[in-house]
Order: structure tokens, then C-alpha cells, then sequence
């Protein structure tokens, strides 16, 4: 059996998705097989990618079905044991997918492993932090956890997530979907890590397994949130609520519900001060969150549902125990 499928997903990434890709085909100690994705590219990605990795598999969708369709359909595909998805916008270490694979062959409970992820700068890899394993805040924001020590954590970077396709399997079962089709892209990789944890797998944080990303390749690179397309703010603003609503354990949405009420009240005030139009973006999602609820809450049940308390513990004491680490620490 091969030991890794690496999904890469590409829509209209040149030139980034080449040394993306190469990054893949390199990788050492593991025997891999490559997925491309590509997601209608018209800008001459997909033909240059053919031409330069034919050993490559290729799944062309022939429309841009977001990251959640194109990760879906390469997961469904893949061969290996073990899946990762890889960003466009991301190289990986040679060793990045053998270290990976050994953690998790060690752990048997581990569904899902990752490391630091370091910025990548005009073509140079750096060793600024860009993301690495992390919990979430009373807010519901992603609140990073570096360090130089292995730990469990709530999620790993969803831009090199490895994970044991036996969980993305469970993942499935119930709900129908790896990856929330609904989310197109934004929140989705949290929701799958909430998840993850709640059918009983571990998410492991290995700072040496390292990557470098170029944040935001696809979509306006380097800019502030409010300075995102107000496609990609209401995909955002949507894709939070739906997974506050859908994987939040019932005694964590005791312990936070005053915290996330007063964070809406309050959030259109501090978008109405940077950019206006940010605040229509908001009310934008939350209407469709409303017109999605039923839906959402149905999944929510089957979730939940489905967790064991054990899980469920775990679980609640991973959100509420952990801690980012002091400033400094690599």
C-alpha cells in the first residue's frame, strides 16, 4: 500500500504551485503518490503541471469548487494511508511526510499530525511563524500554541494537515462529508479538526515536521482582513458561526455562550471603523447561516451524538487547559 497520498489543489496558483508540487515529489522515507486537483485553472497551471509531473494523478473538476470540493474529491481518490493536503502556496521538507508518517505509526490514536509552518518570502524560506498547532480562544479564533515540545492540540495548520485516512473515514460516516461542502472555502480544516477530535482521534502538534507557506496565494496575498474580497469575508463570517454551531460540545457552549454573544454584539462596531462595507459582509452571513440552520443543526446532532463522553471530555479539556507558549519559544 502506498504511505501517502498528497492532495495538492490548484486553481490559477502559478507560479507557486511548481515548487509546491516539486515539494511534493520529493519527499523521503515514505513512498508517495501525488493527486493534482485542479479547479478549472485558466491560467495555463494545469497544462504546465502535466508537463512537468506527468507521474502525477490528475482529477480535473472543471469548475472552482472551492477548497472544500477539491479537497473532497482528492481524499476520495487517494490510495494511501495516510492523506495529506497541501496548499498551492506551500512547500514542504524533504522529511516532512516521513516524520508525520512515524508519529502517527507509533500513536495509533493520532487521526491527524502537523508541524511549524514558516512564512516563505519572495521565493526564501524563513523562520517566521505562520502557523503551527493551536487550540481556540473564549472568541472562537484560532489562537496558535508554538513550541519545541510534541503536545496534543485541537488542530494543526490546515495548510499541511497529515491525517490517517482511517479518521477522515469516520469523519465521514453520519454527516456524509470529509469536508463541509457548504464552507467552500475558510473555517473548514477547524470544523474537520473539532470533529476529528470528537470521533475519538488525537490531534498531534510535532514542531519537526516544518513547511513554509505564502499566505493567501490564490486570494489578494499579504492583505488584511478587512481588506479581503467581500466574497472571502462572508465565507469567513458564515463558516465561524456554522462551526461554533456545529461542533461546540454543549458544556463548552455553556462555558463561552456569554463570551461569543457579547463577540457579535460587539463586532460590527469594530468592522464599521476599519471598513464599512465589512459590517454588510456580516450581516451577509449570518442570513445565511440562518437560511443553512436546519441543516446545521441536524449535522450538530449526529455530531455530537455520535462523540463518546470520553471524547467529549478530551475534548473540553483541551479548549479550556491549554496555553500559548511564552513569547520566544520556538
Amino acid at each position: 500500500m502506498t504511505d501517502v497520498t498528497i492532495v495538492l489543489l490548484n486553481w490559477n496558483s502559478r507560479p507557486l504551485v511548481f515548487e509546491a508540487a516539486a515539494s511534493a515529489v520529493r519527499q523521503t522515507g515514505v513512498t508517495a503518490e501525488l493527486i493534482i486537483v485542479d479547479n478549472g485553472s485558466t491560467d495555463g497551471s494545469l497544462e504546465e503541471l502535466k508537463s512537468r509531473f506527468p507521474e502525477a494523478r490528475y482529477l480535473e473538476i472543471g469548475f472552482n469548487s472551492g477548497f472544500t470540493g477539491g479537497m473532497n474529491a482528492g481524499t476520495e481518490a487517494a490510495r494511501g494511508e495516510f492523506v495529506l493536503w497541501q496548499n498551492a502556496d506551500l512547500v514542504l521538507a524533504d522529511d516532512f511526510c516521513a516524520r508525520g508518517v512515524a508519529l502517527m505509526r507509533a500513536h495509533t490514536d493520532v487521526g491527524v499530525a502537523g508541524g511549524m509552518v514558516y512564512l516563505l518570502q519572495d521565493g526564501e524560506r524563513t523562520s517566521r511563524l505562520d502557523a503551527c498547532g493551536y487550540t481556540l480562544s473564549a472568541t472562537h479564533r484560532t489562537l496558535l500554541l508554538p513550541g519545541s515540545e510534541e503536545r496534543d492540540v485541537v488542530g494543526v495548520s490546515g495548510s499541511c494537515p497529515l491525517f490517517r485516512r482511517a479518521a477522515l473515514q469516520s469523519m465521514r460516516r453520519g454527516v456524509g462529508y470529509v469536508l463541509d461542502p457548504w464552507y467552500f472555502t475558510y473555517w473548514e480544516d477547524v470544523d474537520a479538526m473539532v470533529r476529528l477530535n470528537l470521533a475519538g482521534w488525537r490531534a498531534r502538534f510535532m514542531p519537526a515536521m516544518q513547511a513554509w507557506h505564502l499566505r493567501s496565494g490564490s486570494t489578494a496575498p499579504r492583505s488584511r482582513f478587512h481588506q479581503k474580497p467581500d466574497a472571502t469575508q462572508v465565507h469567513h463570517f458564515k463558516n465561524r458561526l456554522a462551526t461554533i454551531i456545529k461542533t461546540l460540545p454543549a458544556r463548552v457552549l455553556r462555558q463561552r455562550m456569554a463570551v461569543l454573544v457579547l463577540t457579535e454584539v460587539f463586532l460590527p462596531f469594530y468592522l464599521l471603523a476599519l471598513r464599512p462595507r465589512s459590517v454588510l459582509n456580516w450581516a451577509v452571513g449570518w442570513r445565511v447561516v440562518w437560511k443553512e440552520r436546519r441543516r446545521l443543526l441536524a449535522d450538530r446532532a449526529i455530531i455530537q451524538q455520535s462523540a463518546t463522553p470520553a471524547a467529549v471530555l478530551r475534548l473540553s479539556q483541551l479548549l479550556g487547559r491549554l496555553k500559548p507558549a511564552p513569547r520566544g519559544a520556538s
